[in-house]
């Protein structure tokens, strides 16, 4: 049994989805080279303390900044008080298993961006100016990558683009932010908890990658888009 057979049993995933998505071939990634360089942190930004203001660490991106997909996610708890990178441990297993389901992998084609600037030990929530800042953040990170597609996972990344409290629909809807598309899926500890789900986000993957496929080819379909 080869590793990728592997990791689609982890998912949860039937031999049926198995034979589906190799029936329809996920695109391979493009030898487009692999530049791990995370985003930085400007003087101005650490002189005007906004994004420090309450926080212990912070939360940055890694990946291929010439990705054309983006995974947009929240940290989980107090995980990374310690630990420098997005989504670590047993959810980045799982994330990376994700990926090599799809053929592809955290270095090249793929950018992973936390959906705060930072994390506060001590609230469970940004304050608003702090919110706004993670805003303006994560809107200049996709401006510099510049991603065919966005995959949110969980529902705080999903409102955070969407502005409001939309519900997580695994109806496979085509929703538009800033001129790029997104889709949503679980998040990988929402995975964790919950085993029975990993077959749905390996539906949400698949639709995720026709998608990118229509993106590719330049057509659109627009009575798939959600506004």
């Amino acid at each position: 049994m080869s590793t990728r057979d592997e990791i689609l049993m982890e998912l949860g995933i039937s031999p049926f989805w198995k034979r589906n998505v190799e029936g329809n071939a996920t695109p391979q990634c493009e030898d487009i080279g692999s530049n791990n360089e995370s985003a930085s942190v400007s003087s101005s930004e650490r002189q005007s303390g906004i994004l420090f203001k309450s926080s212990t660490h912070t939360i940055l991106g890694g990946g291929d900044l010439k990705a054309r997909w983006l995974f947009i996610a929240e940290e989980p708890g107090n995980e990374l008080n310690s630990v420098k990178g997005p989504l670590v441990g047993d959810v980045g297993k799982l994330f990376d298993n994700m990926l090599e389901a799809l053929r592809l992998n955290r270095d090249k084609d793929v950018y992973l961006l936390d959906v705060r600037r930072t994390f506060s030990e001590s609230e469970e929530s940004l304050v608003l100016e702090e919110q706004l800042a993670c805003e303006e953040f994560l809107n200049q990170q996709i401006d510099l990558i510049q991603p065919l597609l966005i995959v949110t996972m969980g529902s705080a990344a999903l409102k955070r683009l969407k502005g409001d409290n939309h519900a997580l629909d695994h109806g496979h809807k085509v929703y538009d932010y800033r001129g790029i598309n997104f889709v949503a899926t679980f998040h990988p500890l929402d995975l964790l908890r919950r085993s029975s789900q990993k077959a749905i986000a390996w539906r949400d993957l698949c639709f995720a990658s026709q998608v990118m496929r229509v993106d590719r080819s330049g057509k659109s379909d627009d009575n798939s888009h959600a506004k």
